[in-house]
């Protein structure tokens, strides 16, 4: 073969791949211009795109035992369905509760009694604010007769008197209650007991 021959064939065989290498560009873009939106039927877009589910927005607060050995951790995760609450000690679920956004819970600063055996949380709506009493040391799934709704025993036994405030623990089983009376005048404080659900009137306001 002459040199002449050669550079002839040389430079068929470069043009045919730079042919190709046009052809395959063409291709893919006309491949990538086939998938867009406006050329393809919504359902058949909607095939082609990754879901990526809702993210929830979660907030945690936690509150030790007068000990330091025991935390309570109030979980609250907005959702589409409502606000969902999870309290929690020691990785075990006490309390869960969900909720229409105007609704929601809090720990009180006081939340232990001093064995820590008992915590008790507030939840406040539109309508008011209510108060409970439970065990730290059951799961909610066995809480039942270990959880007490503070407002709700006492609206039943003090009908004239409403609960102003619940301000914490004021022996091991004792929960210090304010009252005022229903034309708003101040009412007097009492001992909650648990787990024996009763109340104690006391001689002097606390």
């Amino acid at each position: 073969m002459g040199r002449k021959t050669f550079l002839i064939f040389a430079l068929v065989a470069i043009a045919a791949l730079i042919g190709l290498n046009v052809y395959l560009g063409n291709l893919g873009r006309s491949r990538q211009a086939f998938l867009q939106p406006s050329q393809i039927s919504p359902q058949t877009y909607q095939q082609t795109k990754t879901i990526i589910p809702p993210v929830e927005a979660s907030e945690i607060k936690p509150m030790d035992s007068p000990d330091g050995k025991l935390t309570l951790l109030m979980k609250m995760t907005k959702g589409d369905n409502g606000v969902a609450y999870s309290f929690s000690v020691s990785g075990k679920e006490i309390f869960g509760k969900t909720v229409d956004p105007s609704v929601s819970f809090s720990i009180p600063l006081n939340t232990w009694s001093p064995n820590g055996k008992y915590v008790f949380l507030k939840e406040e709506s539109t309508v008011g604010v209510r108060f409970f009493a439970l065990s730290s040391q059951v799961s909610s799934s066995d809480q039942n007769d270990k959880t007490a709704d503070i407002t709700d025993l006492f609206v039943k036994k003090y009908p004239d008197l409403k609960i102003k405030d619940v301000t914490g623990w004021g022996g091991v089983n004792l929960v210090i209650v304010n009252s005022i009376k229903n034309d708003g005048k101040r009412g007097p404080s009492f001992w909650f007991e648990m787990p024996g659900r009763y109340f104690t009137q006391l001689s002097m306001r606390f």
